[in-house]
């Protein structure tokens, strides 16, 4: 088995050994890479003046109330902790994500707790989409998961989150997936 991944340090501790575990004997990696999590965890930056928004107007509004001090200080642990909240759960999940194609298939794992393995044939390969955004950085979608939410049928996108030379591993995955440019 031939990998072209990643530097180590960005593909995380253990990484590299759990894809390992999950590539049959004669499957060949063509590459191997992770999010760029600081990158991707800047895009977030929207989510802390939008809580201060929120947290002026519900201490605005809680002022004339008989409670208001309790209420302003439900205010802000709620919309001061949420942002830390999602920066905290989306940082711990894309630490722990690691893309793969191999000459099989294409691989998202997560190596957190509970490990998890989810393996895309060339007949789950939807479409093959990217991106881009700055610096060559872009997603790179290749298959529509749908089911159902609260608000009935729900569809999106789904693929390897913010990754570095985009267009490139979008052009390995098409050479290496032809039939699912066609579809």
């Amino acid at each position: 088995m031939t990998s072209h991944p990643q530097s180590s340090e960005e593909l995380g501790p253990g990484m590299l050994d759990y894809l390992h575990t999950q590539i049959a004997e004669d499957e060949r990696v063509l590459w191997a890479g992770a999010t760029d999590v600081g990158s991707r965890l800047r895009r977030l930056w929207l989510l802390i003046p939008a809580c201060l928004l929120m947290l002026f107007l519900c201490s605005f509004m809680s002022i004339n109330n008989p409670g208001w001090l309790l209420l302003i200080s439900v205010s802000v642990v709620l919309w001061g902790g949420l942002p830390v909240l999602i920066y905290r759960m989306q940082l711990n999940h894309l630490r722990h994500t690691l893309y793969a194609i191999t000459d099989r298939r294409a691989l998202i794992l997560s190596v957190g707790k509970p490990k998890k393995t989810e393996s895309y044939a060339p007949d789950k390969i939807s479409f093959i989409r990217s991106v881009h955004r700055k610096d060559g950085r872009g997603d790179l979608y290749f298959a529509r998961l749908e089911g159902t939410g609260t608000e009935g049928w729900r569809g999106y996108n789904h693929g390897f989150l913010y990754i570095t030379d985009v267009e490139q591993v979008a052009d390995l995955m098409r050479r290496t997936f032809p039939a699912a440019v066609v579809k």
